[in-house]
């Protein structure tokens, strides 16, 4: 029987930094950079995705410490020169704090008939400001922080359920990352639900709504 649902929060509840690769991929090109400005935006996300990859148990590091990482790797294959690194890490930030919500998430939670909470690759504090920005209270909230590891490995997710207090059979996980959230859940045992926003190919045999109001009347075939 299910009993919750479990979300993933950036890029399905909250607006992803997608549009601060403009204003970073513009800052490169203003410094130097010898690619074209789809290449510089292209390469935040690979090298974020391989220091997480990385971080966990010991060698565990918040989200906010990776970022000047991320962006010196940029600088080192862009050869641009003088880039702000400490200004750039902290619009990254800034944003994680002050995300606007999606209007088909916020119309979701208030007819969700289930109690929802929250597993999100985040570090604690971001994640509490745009929480208390757009009033959400979520019966739960764990982060890669809390379990010092990132999705998709499946141990976030194995610890979050404990913390909340479900087994795997007993929830419903959904978010906007096909690796992260739908292969990963998929991977503790969750029945899980990829919220396609972009359009993009499905896989066959994936289950994948276009937004979060969209699993409303998946819930109900449960």
């Amino acid at each position: 029987m299910i009993k919750a649902v479990v979300l993933d929060f950036y890029g399905t509840v909250v607006e992803e930094a997608y549009g601060l690769l403009d204003v970073i991929s513009e800052t490169f090109m203003r410094h130097g950079a010898r690619q074209t400005r789809e290449e510089v935006a292209a390469m935040w996300w690979p090298y974020f995705r391989e220091k997480c990859e990385r971080a966990h148990g010991e060698s565990f590091r918040l989200q906010r410490e990776m970022y000047p990482d991320v962006f010196r790797d940029m600088i080192a294959k862009t050869g641009a020169e003088g880039v702000d690194v400490a200004a750039l890490t902290k619009m990254v930030v800034d944003f994680a704090s002050g995300a606007p919500m999606f209007a088909d998430a916020e119309k979701f939670l208030a007819e969700c008939p289930l109690p929802y909470y929250i597993l999100s690759n985040i570090d604690n504090a971001e994640l509490a400001k745009v929480m208390a920005l757009h009033g959400l209270k979520p019966c739960g909230v764990f982060t890669s922080e809390d379990a010092r590891e990132y999705k998709p490995r499946k141990g976030i997710f194995e610890k979050g359920l404990k913390k909340f207090g479900f087994s795997a059979d007993e929830v419903v996980y959904a978010g906007d990352s096909y690796v992260n959230d739908y292969l990963g859940a998929q991977g503790a045992g969750i029945l899980s639900f990829w919220l396609n926003r972009k359009n993009d190919a499905v896989p066959a045999g994936v289950r994948a709504v276009p937004d979060l109001y969209a699993l409303l009347p998946e819930l109900a075939k449960l």
